[in-house]
């Protein structure tokens, strides 16, 4: 993060990371965030906060919204729903927040989100996949669903037929996804069978035996509904026992929640190359559009690295921005309308379509699915 503060006009590192509250001029617009810095996957919300404060910086810079500059109050809640229902708690009734922007994870974004429905406040681009962030009434979630990305898969992995095992985390996250995966490829994909389903439980570092269960059945391709910690084991063990089985490791899909590029790092690319990943977005590296060109720019500036992360952060706070431009005024009920109401019909925002119509805050549903060559290149 030694990036961040050449990323900053209008805000400070305390603020960003501990919630401090720099001097700042009645008429600003204040955007409230409770997030995960500080746990195990915390550096995945600092890159994101790095692209949104980026945009926002380059707004600012502009002159604001109307005359406005926007000003981001974060709260650290280290990924405990609790901690991340209190800290909205504050921003919406202390600090007098329009919106809400940039939860992480399922549990924490619905803590988030029953605060947003209680006192009508717009939660903005929660950073999960999940189903129910699209049945609350006032969230508005930007990345495509958790459904999107695995429908991806099926769809790539079913031109030849394939033998399917799923590894599920057991709970909320996993079991649904599974249940869909079940009814699509008994409903569209007669070229896959489902040879294996096993689950773990959801804090569980090791997954030897998993892995183990996996190889028994032979699969071709393997779909791993897991946290990043519990993938890495997953992925680095199928890779271990193929070997010493002596058998051709299969193909892992992993969702966006994974970073490959951590992974390439630490197993390496006989283990990492080859293997899909789910993105949510496009390519920054690769992107033609005004949008990402401004990113690369940005980023360029910080001297940071590009990444799906911190332009998922850039992106999020582009569409924040074109929801407050079509707004009448600076107020949570003039925001909730200019989504609603405004952006119905979807709105090109970059290289990708984002809509939030009455009753469907699908927002998008743009998916790729891209892995590492041996020499740590994306592949698409």
């Amino acid at each position: 993060m030694k990036f961040l503060p050449r990323l900053l006009t209008c805000f400070t590192l305390s603020s960003v990371l501990f919630g401090a509250s720099p001097a700042r001029a009645a008429d600003d617009i204040v955007i409230g965030q409770t997030a995960d810095f500080s746990s195990v996957a915390g550096q995945q919300m600092k890159d994101f906060n790095a692209g949104a404060l980026a945009y926002f910086a380059q707004v600012n810079a502009r002159g604001g919204i109307k005359g406005r500059q926007i000003r981001l109050e974060v709260r650290d809640d280290a990924f405990a729903a609790d901690k991340a229902a209190a800290n909205a708690r504050e921003l919406v009734n202390k600090v007098g927040v329009i919106a809400l922007f940039g939860s992480r994870g399922t549990d924490p974004s619905e803590a988030v989100m029953k605060v947003a429905d209680e006192t009508r406040t717009p939660l903005i681009a929660p950073i999960t996949g999940a189903d129910s962030v699209r049945q609350s009434p006032y969230t508005f979630p930007v990345r495509a669903s958790y459904r999107d990305e695995v429908a991806s898969m099926l769809q790539h992995l079913a031109f030849v037929p394939a033998r399917l095992a799923l590894v599920v985390q057991d709970d909320k996250f996993g079991n649904p996804l599974a249940q869909y995966i079940d009814n699509t490829v008994k409903t569209r994909h007669p070229t896959v069978q489902i040879v294996a389903k096993v689950k773990f439980q959801r804090k569980q570092p090791d997954l030897a035996n998993e892995a183990r269960a996996v190889l028994d059945a032979m699969p071709t391709a393997v779909i791993a509904l897991c946290n990043p910690t519990s993938c890495e084991s997953l992925v680095r063990n199928l890779h271990e026992q193929s070997k010493a089985r002596a058998r051709p490791r299969p193909t892992v899909y992993q969702t966006s929640i994974s970073d490959m590029y951590t992974q390439f790092k630490k197993m390496g690319p006989d283990v990492v190359a080859g293997n899909p990943y789910s993105q949510v977005l496009p390519d920054p590296n690769r992107g033609i559009s005004t949008l990402v060109k401004d990113y690369r720019a940005a980023m360029a500036r910080a001297q940071a690295p590009l990444g799906y992360r911190s332009y998922e952060g850039y992106f999020s706070a582009a569409v924040l921005v074109e929801a407050l431009k079509r707004a009448r005024g600076p107020s949570r009920a003039d925001l909730f309308d200019a989504l609603e109401q405004g952006m119905a019909n979807g709105v090109e925002i970059g290289e990708v379509s984002v809509r939030y119509a009455r009753g469907n805050h699908r927002g998008s549903q743009y998916v790729d699915l891209v892995t590492i060559n041996r020499d740590g290149r994306l592949v698409n």
